[in-house]
């Protein structure tokens, strides 16, 4: 076989071509793999951060979009954000979650700029206890505050809080308020500040996981444009609230609360509000007493989960985790003893709660 030049494969041996083409597979696959390389750096330079920032490996900038994340940077001092503040004008969205903070500061949280590009903040678990009534000012067009599995203590002061951030949508308070000193005066407290604030705009507000056993009657009151009530894994056993409230509302998550019977009175307010309005898995006791409830749950268009509720407690026992829609009322009988003590009944979701605040 003769190549340009005249030249003969014929005379070069098997051996050494067989090592050629093996030495341009080789060439090409490092090529595509320095390619490969550079462009791995690249994507990492792009999140690159600018002055405090840029020491912390767990933090991640994209200047373009505004966006910046700090996920478990262990930062104590909240002079970072004013770093950030001088850094980046054009902030979007911020995330600083799994920090030590402990105190909201009494300035202004990024200092005393406007920062109207600023949609999202996300300052959740990082052990926040005192808020600090200015510590959201200038942030007048944020539209999702996410301050999720903190310690936080209410003080008269902090009515103020949110008074700032009148645009805000969506409010995730998850397991924010842990503290079981003075619940009532906190929760007042709570109600206090979302009236001061004016939250016309909120859709969203997640009040879960913290421990509450009863809501204010005026909750959803001072939110007209509220359509999103989260309240699961608390201790409720009622929902007694300002029905005119929640007209509006198309969920309202009541899931694993301590709700062991329906009430007639929360039967008919759940009629009177949107088909599938509510979310009810509960741990239901069924006996010879619950026939009223039972029958209601099989009529009832209230209930978006109805065919996942359960008895977890039931008499005789061969009922328990029967589903309530197939349950037979009329072989439900009154022999076994409920124990319907409040400390008994709360003691395994409290076990249930510390497990879950290890996990998150």
């Amino acid at each position: 076989m003769t190549v340009a030049g005249g030249f003969y494969l014929g005379t070069i041996p098997s051996r050494c071509i067989l090592l050629v083409a093996t030495y341009l597979l080789l060439a090409g696959w490092v090529a595509k793999a320095d390619k490969r390389h550079f462009a791995g750096e690249a994507i990492d330079a792009e999140l690159l951060c600018e002055g405090q920032l840029a020491e912390h490996a767990a933090c991640q900038c994209r200047q373009v979009e505004g966006d910046i994340s700090c996920i478990n940077a262990q930062f104590v001092d909240t002079n970072i954000f004013v770093d950030i503040a001088k850094n980046y004008k054009s902030l979007q969205s911020v995330t600083f979650h799994g920090n030590n903070f402990q105190d909201l500061p009494q300035d202004p949280l990024f200092g005393r700029g406007t920062h109207d590009f600023l949609l999202r903040l996300n300052i959740s678990a990082n052990y926040i206890v005192n808020l600090n009534p200015n510590a959201l000012r200038g942030m007048p067009n944020l539209q999702i505050l996410d301050m999720s599995n903190n310690e936080i203590v209410l003080k008269p002061s902090d009515v103020e809080f949110l008074s700032h951030t009148p645009a805000l949508t969506q409010l995730y308070l998850r397991r924010a308020f842990t503290s079981t000193v003075n619940r009532t005066i906190q929760f007042n407290q709570m109600l206090e500040m979302f009236q001061k604030a004016k939250l016309n705009n909120l859709q969203v507000l997640d009040l879960s996981y913290n421990y509450l056993q009863s809501v204010p009657y005026g909750l959803a009151c001072p939110f007209p444009s509220l359509h999103t009530l989260d309240l699961r894994q608390n201790f409720l056993k009622s929902f007694d609230v300002n029905v005119t409230c929640i007209k509006n509302l198309h969920t309202i998550n009541l899931n694993r609360n301590s709700f062991h019977t329906i009430p007639t009175s929360f039967q008919k307010m759940a009629d009177s509000l949107a088909p599938q309005t509510f979310l009810m898995r509960n741990p239901l006791y069924c006996d010879c007493e619950s026939h009223e409830y039972i029958a209601w749950i099989r009529s009832t268009n209230a209930l978006r989960d109805r065919n996942s509720l359960v008895c977890s407690r039931a008499s005789p026992k061969n009922y328990e985790g029967v589903r309530a829609m197939e349950v037979q009322v009329e072989k439900l009988t009154c022999n076994e003893r409920f124990i319907k003590s409040c400390h008994q009944m709360n003691l395994p979701l409290f076990v249930f709660f510390l497990i879950v605040s290890f996990i998150f």
